[in-house]
């Protein structure tokens, strides 16, 4: 039996249908052993690059908040 507990949520990652194609398009370039990982920081999501040290922007679904004027 599984004991049902109250995770706490850490962030929301919002993806638009192109930054979901993007992932799929480069999906073998940038994953470890089969698993992608996603960066989320204030000016976008971010696929982090294991080999150059880098990362490539991989987009922002929508403009927040607190960069609308």
């Amino acid at each position: 039996m599984v004991t049902a507990f109250n995770e706490q949520k850490l962030a929301d990652a919002e993806f638009s249908r192109d930054m979901v194609e993007t992932m799929l398009e480069y999906f073998d370039a940038y994953a470890d052993d089969g698993v992608l990982t996603v960066e989320v920081r204030e000016g976008g999501l971010w696929l982090p690059n294991r080999i150059t040290g880098g990362r490539q922007f991989l987009g922002l679904a929508k403009l927040p908040d607190f960069l609308k004027h």
